[in-house]
Order: C-alpha cells, then sequence, then structure tokens
C-alpha cells in the first residue's frame, strides 16, 4: 500500500483559516487521481486509435509513418505550455509491397516477411522441420517450408524467424516460407520479425489454407515485391514543464501495424492533453512525452536512444522515473479448431515495475480502476545474480529503459493480434484501455510529490554496484543488414 497521507490538523486554527479565505482567492487541491469525467472517453480513445490505424502499415521511415508522426505532432503541439522537438536518425527503409508464390500454380501470400530481400528467386521447394537447422546442405537453391513456430503467442516466435531468415540467407537458399495453422484471412498481413535488419533472401508467409496447396519437390518461385532505399525517421519529444525541471518520461513507438501496435500513442496523446490542463501547480514534476521511432527498425530504436540520454542525466537529478505504454486494452484471442478465436476475456498483461515504491503505486492504480488480468512483476527474464540489473527484460520497450538503470514502469501484452492487424477494431477494448490509461495517470499524480531516492529504491545500488565494474544487460542493436553469404565473401572464406 502506498503510505498514508498526512492528516491536517483540525480545530480552532482550522475554523480561523477558514474564516480568512475567501472562495474567490482559495486554490483547489490538486487532484490525487484522474478526473475520468473530463478525460477522453472510451469513444474518443476509440476515434484517435482509428485514425491512428487509418493511416494504414507505418513502417518505420514510410510516408505513411511520417504522416502519422506529423499528425501526432500537430495534435501535441496545440497543448498550452508544451514544448516539442525531434531527435532525428538515418536509415535505410524497407517499404513493403507484396509477395508472390508460384508453386505449381498461384498460391495466396498473406503477407511479405518483414525486411526480406526484394526480388524474384527459383528453386525446388524443401520442408524442413523446425528442428533441423537451414544449412547450405539442406537449403542451398531451394525454397524452404517451415512451419510457423509452435508458440504461445505469435510475438514469442520472432527469433526462430529472425534466425531462420539469417541461416537461409549464409546457406544460399533461394527463398523461405513460412506456414502458419491458421486462415489467409487472419495472418494477412503479418508483421514480424521486427528487428529491422535486412535479410538477404525473399521470404513470404501463407495461411493454413494455403499451405495445403504446397507440395515438396515442386518447383518454386517466390518474389518479395518491396523496396529499400535511405530515409530519415524521427522521434518527437514533447515536454510540459512542471514546478521542477526533474522529469517524468513517458514513452511509446509510432512506427507499428494495425490497431494494437501502436495504440500506446493514443494513451500518450489522452495523458498529454489531461496533464496540461492541470495548473502548473499541480505538476510537481516536468513530464517529457516521447513518441518514438525505430521499434520496427530497431538500429534506430528510438527508445533505447532516449534511454542513453536519461541514463547520462540520472545521476545528475534531472530524471525521476520513466514509463512506457504498449498495446493497451487488448482482447485475448486463442487458437481453436485451425484457427483464433476471441475467449471473451481480456488479454493477460503486465505492469513491470523495477522497485518497491514503483510496484505498490502501480498495485494501487490497477485496484483503483478495476483493471484485471494484469500482474505487477520485476522482469520477464531469468534473474542473473551480481548482474546490475539482474532482470534486464520489461518485455517490450520499457527494457531499454529499466536496463539503463533509469526507474521504470512499463505496461504492456502480447495478443495473437499484436502482429496480426486483420483483426483491426475487434483487438481492442477502448472501454479497458480507457482503464488501463486511467491508471497509468494516477500512477504519475501519485509518484508526482514522492522524493526521488524512494522512487528509485534498489536502482541507487545498482547504479553503484555497474560504476564498480558489476556486469550490465546489453544494449547491443541488430545489425542494419544481414551477413554476408559465406561463398560471395571477398576474403574468400
Amino acid at each position: 500500500m502506498l503510505p498514508a497521507r498526512w492528516l491536517g490538523f483540525i480545530g480552532v486554527v482550522t475554523v480561523f483559516c477558514v474564516q480568512l479565505a475567501s472562495p474567490a482567492s482559495a486554490s483547489p487541491a490538486c487532484p490525487t487521481s484522474v478526473d475520468d469525467r473530463a478525460f477522453a472517453s472510451a469513444a474518443e480513445l476509440r476515434e484517435l486509435n482509428a485514425t491512428v490505424a487509418g493511416f494504414g502499415v507505418r513502417a518505420t521511415g514510410s510516408p505513411a509513418h511520417a504522416r502519422l508522426i506529423s499528425w501526432l505532432e500537430r495534435r501535441v503541439s496545440r497543448l498550452p505550455g508544451m514544448s516539442v522537438r525531434s531527435e532525428r536518425f538515418d536509415i535505410l527503409r524497407w517499404q513493403p509491397g507484396p509477395g508472390l508464390l508460384l508453386s505449381g500454380g498461384v498460391v495466396p501470400v498473406a503477407a511479405a516477411i518483414p525486411y526480406s530481400a526484394p526480388g524474384l528467386r527459383s528453386g525446388d521447394l524443401v520442408r524442413l522441420p523446425a528442428t533441423e537447422p537451414i544449412t547450405a546442405a539442406n537449403a542451398r537453391g531451394k525454397v524452404v517450408l517451415r512451419d510457423f513456430p509452435a508458440v504461445d503467442r505469435g510475438y514469442l516466435a520472432e527469433p526462430a524467424l529472425h534466425q531462420d531468415m539469417i541461416d537461409a540467407g549464409t546457406a544460399g537458399a533461394a527463398g523461405v516460407v513460412v506456414a502458419f495453422p491458421f486462415p489467409h484471412e487472419q495472418v494477412r498481413g503479418y508483421w514480424d520479425p521486427h528487428t529491422g535488419t535486412h535479410y538477404r533472401v525473399p521470404g513470404v508467409f501463407v495461411g493454413s489454407d494455403a499451405a495445403l496447396e504446397l507440395r515438396p519437390g515442386t518447383r518454386t518461385t517466390i518474389s518479395v515485391l518491396a523496396g529499400r532505399a535511405p530515409a530519415v525517421t524521427r522521434s518527437v519529444i514533447a515536454t510540459l514543464p512542471g514546478r521542477s525541471p526533474e522529469r517524468i518520461v513517458i514513452d511509446t513507438n509510432t512506427d507499428g501495424v494495425g490497431w494494437v501496435q501502436e495504440n500506446g500513442t493514443v494513451a500518450l496523446l489522452a495523458l498529454a492533453e489531461h496533464f496540461a490542463g492541470l495548473p502548473l501547480r499541480c505538476r510537481p514534476r516536468t513530464i517529457e512525452f516521447v513518441f518514438a521511432t525505430g521499434h520496427l527498425h530497431r538500429p534506430a530504436e528510438g527508445s533505447e536512444f532516449r534511454a542513453r540520454a536519461l541514463d547520462a542525466d540520472y545521476d545528475g537529478g534531472a530524471v525521476a522515473f520513466a514509463f512506457v505504454l504498449e498495446h493497451l486494452g487488448t482482447r485475448e484471442f486463442l487458437p481453436s479448431a485451425g484457427s483464433l478465436r476471441p475467449t471473451g476475456a481480456a488479454e493477460l498483461s503486465g505492469w513491470f515495475a523495477g522497485s518497491p515504491v514503483l510496484a505498490r503505486t502501480a498495485s494501487a492504480a490497477l485496484t483503483g480502476r478495476a483493471v484485471d488480468r494484469t500482474f505487477v512483476l520485476p522482469g520477464s527474464d531469468v534473474p542473473v545474480p551480481d548482474r546490475a540489473p539482474p532482470q534486464c527484460s520489461f518485455g517490450g520497450i520499457g527494457t531499454h529503459f529499466h536496463s539503463h538503470l533509469v526507474p521504470t514502469m512499463a505496461m504492456i501484452s502480447g495478443p495473437w493480434t499484436l502482429w496480426a492487424p486483420s483483426f483491426g477494431a475487434e483487438a481492442v477494448d477502448h472501454e479497458r484501455m480507457r482503464r488501463q490509461t486511467l491508471a497509468a495517470g494516477d500512477a504519475v499524480l501519485a509518484l508526482g510529490p514522492v522524493p526521488r531516492e524512494q522512487i528509485a529504491g534498489p536502482y541507487l545500488d545498482l547504479r553503484r554496484a555497474r560504476a564498480a565494474g558489476a556486469a550490465t544487460c546489453s544494449h547491443d542493436l541488430p545489425p542494419e543488414c544481414a551477413p554476408t553469404p559465406a561463398r560471395n565473401r571477398s576474403d574468400g572464406r
């Protein structure tokens, strides 16, 4: 539980003060929780989310992504007291296009695998089970057919998908086909891996119905009609001054697909509007809203670069804590009878918190807003003793701030609909999204007056341990280009 509030004195002194105070001059007390009567309604959040999704696939640095960023910038720039700036990143953009698969006839393609190589190639189709690595011996010159990894949620498949694309490139394969256990319409437009590494082979996803048409040994042509070109993308950082320059940083990413990835932009807009409407005296700290780029092109992961800057500023007292919001209001869909079906429940979600004060604040906020099926967690990976911190992962982009030892909270879910935009608005319960966003606002208000050292808790000792040479989390970002196939290396190896 949060510390109890101090009670004011009552009696003669109180009466005397009341008699002296003029109703016209008395300042109303600052709120200790968000006034939900004045906050964006579920319908308004849905309308904002429809606008974000309406930009289409917001591939990093794409025209659609740039238009969304400009729209977000205009929205926050209009808020009273808000100052806005950008951080820019040069990237090699991957502009998505359709995939083509010919194998004894035209086979419907659900999506091109993100960052797969543009072009057209042919080879015999070979099915390789998940237990068999892709090598030159079994895949050179061939189109490799893989089943989508057997995982509890789709996002957990990313490491295997990424490794298969890397291995297929180094093996000299003609391409990769990944077959889902769900029908074409449900996986149409699927987008993962999102490492941002440009692969050296074309790759496509197919639904379970299309996969029935594939016959190993058949001459197969695979093509991805995508574009690669240098581009510039940017993060937008909107700063709302408080009584102290010490910052609370609220972060999400802007690149994404569909209604789930990334609807944290909607929550940040609603929170920015709410806090901008409070008088300055009710904002103990400055609030920084980070609309970060690069989560779908992680060599330019804007949240990582923002976390590095906060890490450098933290010991000087410039930062109180960071708070990341991702994938809000999601409904649970689970495999059943060969397709994904709604269970009627909310998707399980995590509220990661790196200190006791942050964890207690998260628990109180969730209870106060009746947000169910959400767990307050210290991390999602196995703790490593003597590492600073022992757990690196906060499940998403909150990892960047926490692993840099900036006191961090992060709210996130990982539904099957995360990378499957075909589910549209059905994937999101906007009433739940509103309760989650209200809980986030309540937590920010509750922590506003709490001393920085109390918020930090163990982070201070962890920062000292890191300075003394303790092991740390990796902050390496993926390479922008996959390794060159061995036979094409100039050194002859």
